[in-house]
């Protein structure tokens, strides 16, 4: 049992304990005055960064820091535009407790059981986390981009022309634009999770070309997902867009795993 709790638990110096919780609220004040988050998300998303470097590391904390970085970028870009169409997030483009725990939740619980997880598998863990950010971060970019796109159509009728933002629209510019999401995820995380830059610690993921080209292929596979649902079950008022982004995202993660045996 002792050996168990051992592995569940990090030890980290109070080095890493006091810079990781000062950084994190400081970036979780930032967020807030800045409007990237709403003050219980800031709240929430300092917690979760924090428990991701005690977990983790500094370098898994800054791929998920880059996803909602970049992630608030395209939200705030034409923002009059989408606001006017009744498009906009929140207020001026922050986000809420319930979007950032409908993209966070699956990475954190990734980090969570990292130990048990890289046990299976040296570096199961950190493919895990890069697939998880990658379908979050390509879903991010198809809505926000995708959403100023002209004529889309629906992902299961794709004869079908809609409006823009109707759940289940797709478009070239969304798709182009979730593509780049995933790539810009892909290429960071393989420098900042793999063992590229590092093999300390829970850099276990073994760097290679493969790791990359999948860690892209499902985010953006994870985009087309998250499009299906939202033109099936959301449509239908089963479940909530947050709802299809943490299904998405589980579902990405759950199918990495024989894929990343595949690949090893």
């Amino acid at each position: 049992m002792s050996d168990l709790m051992t592995s569940l638990l990090p030890q980290p110096g109070w080095i890493t304990f006091g810079l990781g919780l000062s950084l994190c609220v400081l970036l979780g004040i930032y967020a807030y005055f800045r409007k990237v988050l709403d003050l219980k998300a800031s709240i929430l998303a300092s917690l979760i960064g924090f428990i991701i470097i005690i977990f983790a590391d500094f370098f898994w904390f800054l791929l998920i820091l880059l996803f909602l970085g970049i992630s608030y970028i395209v939200t705030i870009w034409k923002y009059s535009v989408k606001d006017s169409n009744g498009h906009s997030q929140g207020n001026v483009g922050e986000r809420g407790v319930k979007n950032v725990l409908s993209n966070g939740a699956v990475p954190l619980m990734i980090v969570l059981t990292s130990g048990l997880l890289d046990d299976i598998s040296e570096g199961l863990a950190g493919f895990l986390f890069m697939v998880s950010i990658a379908i979050a971060t390509s879903d991010t970019f198809a809505s926000e981009i995708g959403i100023m796109a002209k004529n889309p159509r629906m992902i299961t009728d794709p004869k079908k022309v809609v409006e823009p933002g109707i759940d289940g629209a797709v478009s070239l510019l969304g798709n182009v634009a979730a593509f780049v999401g995933a790539l810009l995820i892909g290429v960071t995380g393989y420098f900042l999770v793999t063992d590229r830059l590092t093999a300390i610690g829970p850099h276990g993921l073994e760097a290679g070309i493969a790791v990359l080209i999948a860690t892209i292929v499902m985010g953006w596979l994870g985009c087309q997902f998250d499009s299906y649902l939202g033109a099936t079950l959301q449509r239908k008022g089963l479940i909530t867009n947050n709802m299809v982004n943490f299904i998405t995202i589980m579902s990405g993660a759950l199918v990495s795993v024989p894929i990343y045996f595949i690949l090893t």
